[in-house]
């Protein structure tokens, strides 16, 4: 399972992605929104973890770029922040699909990564 995993902090890069990867995912990082458009324009993506603040665009206004992108449309997208409560609404509202705080609980992080993927690839890999 293919997960697009997009913010400019190269700690977290590197936790949730080593983590993911562990469970049995494929992650590509990207550290900017331009970053992120590149990668969805050759590659298709099953799912977007995207941190709200970013260094050249809001995590909002990229969600709704990155969903014109082909193929791109019904991704789900999960929102991460640091702000916490103060972005849950404004997720909401910008069509993400769930929404993390900062720090990221990683229980609660794969949980909402096995509700909008590929359940029977996450068996195989026994999570």
């Amino acid at each position: 399972m293919h997960v697009l995993f997009v913010d400019d902090n190269p700690l977290m890069q590197q936790v949730i992605s080593r983590f993911l990867m562990s469970q049995g995912y494929t992650v590509a990082i990207a550290d900017s929104a331009e970053q992120a458009l590149h990668l969805t324009r050759h590659e298709q993506y099953r799912l977007m973890v995207i941190d709200m603040r970013l260094p050249d665009r809001d995590g909002a206004d990229l969600l709704q770029a990155l969903r014109q992108e082909p193929g791109m449309a019904c991704c789900p997208a999960i929102a991460v922040s640091g702000l916490g409560e103060d972005d849950r609404e404004r997720t909401v509202l910008a069509g993400f699909d769930a929404f993390l705080s900062k720090p990221i609980d990683l229980d609660e992080l794969l949980a909402a990564v096995r509700r909008y993927v590929d359940t029977d690839r996450a068996r195989a890999f026994g999570v």
